[in-house]
């Protein structure tokens, strides 16, 4: 399963989770059983044919169907007769009209939904291509979009259902001063607009209106909110689970041989010609045989680029030397020891390793922090996927992308391996735990 919605993060608004939860915190909540629907919906299955009709649980079109239509936002008392969900006709496109791409728990989902945020770029894309090839771009965006947004949904249904009815205003209002105080900011900026009036007026040439992306926000930060209240992530690991996951992860912290080394050059241009480099090279080497520093050597004589700096030269991957005596000159021989005199085209040379490393993984005590880190990661996913899967169990949802007996929203377990022990290295791979959560082909 592939979850759009991210963990709380760093550039998450932070005053947006906080203020969302002193609700819970400064007010209390409790659990509020979800109603029924109405009437409750059709089984609905769109792509094998049969077509379905699906009545919302509130029996009121959503906001985004009306904008659809083109009717009011503000009116929430039009009553639609029915929703069908099935394809569009062959000479229309997903936002020609109005298509439910899926129903969650007797609510429909509709193709605009989901591709509003990609709103601007379809447009553009519509003038370029075919019909056939348009069309095939926007279903492309709903599958891989459409779990992202059913998850989200779900969540922020599900934080609204745990409060009554003045809590949820309360809620309300705060994502609204949030909205209106850190995204409307943001979204005169990208837009490159300064007032309200002149956004909303190029949102409506783009086929979007202000109080879309306003819902879309809310349902975004509310979903976050339910997240953060529910998933329970550990933060603490003992050191044989790192160690565990060290050893079994061992190519990810796999280092280069590398060496720091200095080189002392003596060129045949620099010096008129081959005869006086011979010269020079050799007055170098007695020198460093009579134990001179290199360093000190390879000022005086060196005509290389790092003569200045004794000759040294930075962090070298073996893979990077041409001349194979000196690759073995700097990796084969003891550290720090002179090497011969290469005679190359035009030049002279002699070498020797400062630092060196032989590469193979990191010592785990350089890795540590690392470990603890993505070990973090995994767990605020598996907490993630957890959540989400706890709210798909009990839901019901159909989309049009549904085969008889292949829903195209899977709500079903795999096994999800633990390290949790140190096998050693010729121990048996460790026994997995099952672990539910939802998967989607």
């Amino acid at each position: 399963m592939r979850l759009s919605l991210t963990w709380y993060l760093p550039g998450t608004p932070a005053s947006v989770l906080l203020l969302v939860a002193a609700i819970a915190v400064a007010t209390g909540c409790r659990s509020v059983q979800k109603s029924s629907p109405a009437t409750p919906p059709a089984s609905a299955v769109g792509a094998d044919g049969q077509s379905q009709q699906v009545t919302p649980a509130s029996g009121k079109l959503p906001e985004a169907a009306v904008a659809a239509e083109g009717g009011p936002l503000h009116d929430r008392s039009v009553e639609p007769a029915t929703f069908r969900l099935n394809y569009p006709d062959d000479n229309i496109d997903w936002l020609t009209g109005t298509h439910v791409v899926a129903v969650v728990n007797g609510a429909p989902v509709f193709a605009s939904e989901i591709l509003q945020r990609q709103h601007r770029a379809l447009l553009t894309a519509r003038d370029q291509m075919p019909l056939a090839q348009f069309r095939a771009l926007q279903e492309d965006l709903i599958k891989k979009q459409l779990s992202g947004y059913v998850d989200r949904k779900l969540m922020a249904e599900a934080l609204r259902n745990d409060l009554d009815a003045d809590r949820q205003e309360f809620l309300d209002t705060q994502l609204e001063k949030i909205f209106i105080e850190q995204e409307l900011p943001q979204l005169l900026q990208s837009h490159q607009v300064d007032s309200i009036i002149q956004l909303k007026k190029k949102l409506v040439r783009e086929g979007l209106t202000l109080e879309v992306l306003k819902e879309d926000f809310q349902q975004q930060q509310a979903a976050m909110e339910y997240l953060r209240q529910k998933a329970r992530p550990r933060t603490t690991f003992a050191p044989t689970e790192m160690t565990a996951w060290y050893r079994q992860h061992l190519a990810d912290f796999a280092t280069t041989p590398r060496v720091r080394w200095r080189q002392i050059l003596v060129t045949h241009k620099k010096q008129g010609g081959p005869q006086a480099a011979r010269v020079v090279i050799d007055t170098v080497k007695e020198k460093l045989e009579a134990g001179q520093d290199f360093a000190d050597v390879a000022k005086v004589h060196s005509d290389g680029p790092a003569a200045g700096d004794g000759g040294q030269w930075d962090w070298t991957d073996r893979a990077s030397f041409s001349d194979d005596r000196v690759e073995k000159a700097l990796f084969e021989t003891a550290k720090g020891t002179v090497s011969e005199v290469f005679e190359g085209a035009g030049f002279f040379q002699m070498v020797v390793a400062t630092q060196r490393q032989d590469g193979g993984p990191e010592k785990f005590e350089a890795v540590q922090s690392k470990i603890e880190e993505k070990l973090s990661e995994q767990e605020r996913l598996k907490e993630m996927e957890r959540v989400v899967n706890d709210l798909k169990q009990a839901a019901q949802i159909t989309t049009v992308f549904d085969r008889p007996g292949q829903p195209f929203l899977k709500k079903v377990t795999r096994l999800l391996p633990t390290a949790e022990s140190d096998p050693g290295p010729a121990a048996d791979p460790p026994a997995k735990k099952a672990r539910v959560i939802p998967e989607k082909e």
